[in-house]
């Protein structure tokens, strides 16, 4: 399913990324890929191509190796071996350069990023800050709700973010008293805060009730001006957002089908 119009938080067309992706045809190039542990190959010369504005998934079984290479593909994990093109750049060339690529990285992980004793508020405006929106001045004044520094971009995106994934509500709740599903969409509005051009989303479906798992797929297929790569086991939600998905096994890719 090709990704559709709508004007929400995270999917317009500002920013770094967005004027890299104007003169860039692949966001990720993988060539060769593998992930050793021990003795244990949890990815096996792993080649495939996303390009960008392209709405991807990642199927198989659990210990296919989809979060490993969704880890990889987010400059978190370093492969063992093979090449990650991330827009066009080496991945892990240097430091300095995976440092910047992360800044078009929005990761949704199994685990939460958020921090328990933060409000969702504050944990938004945390990540604002960390990725620097609009190269904000170097620190707060007072509480993290006022993001000092943010930029206006900083509250549009928040209310945005907000609006579309109904957290209203629980802005100025701590992330420790969030149910998983409310944790999820707090995660999702965390990963989506800086306006990155390359999303991941590991499993996002998972554990969420039917209504949790509808208003994501709803708003996921909203997104505009941004290449998306998620992880599923389950053909039938990853159908509802992707048009493209690569089978993996035992962490080599099997085939590419159209969804």
């Amino acid at each position: 399913m090709a990704a559709a119009g709508g004007d929400s938080s995270g999917r317009g067309e500002s920013g770094k990324g967005s004027e890299r992706g104007k003169n860039i045809k692949t966001a990720v190039q993988l060539e060769g890929v593998s992930k050793r542990f021990g003795y244990f190959f949890a990815l096996k010369s792993v080649s495939l191509s996303v390009k960008v504005g392209e709405f991807v998934a990642l199927l198989g079984p659990n210990g296919a190796g989809k979060t490993t290479l969704i880890k990889i593909i987010a400059t978190q994990m370093k492969p063992t071996a093979g090449t990650v093109k991330i827009f066009g750049e080496n991945a892990f060339q240097n430091s300095s350069k995976t440092a910047e690529l992360r800044h078009e990285i929005g990761l949704v992980a199994h685990e939460s990023f958020l921090y328990d004793e933060l409000t969702v508020r504050e944990n938004l405006a945390f990540y604002a800050k960390l990725f620097s929106l609009n190269k904000a001045r170097e620190r707060f004044r007072g509480s993290y709700e006022s993001c000092e520094g943010c930029g206006s971009s900083w509250e549009e995106t928040l209310s945005e973010l907000v609006e579309f994934l109904n957290l209203g509500r629980w802005l100025d709740v701590k992330a420790k008293h969030l149910s998983y599903g409310l944790r999820k969409r707090a995660d999702i509005a965390r990963a989506l805060i800086h306006r990155p051009s390359l999303v991941l989303l590991d499993e996002p479906f998972g554990g969420l009730d039917e209504s949790s798992r509808e208003l994501l797929a709803e708003y996921f297929k909203c997104f505009k001006g941004k290449t998306l790569i998620l992880s599923s086991h389950s053909y039938e939600w990853a159908k509802r957002v992707c048009e493209r998905g690569i089978l993996l096994e035992r962490g080599e890719v099997k085939q590419e089908i159209c969804l």
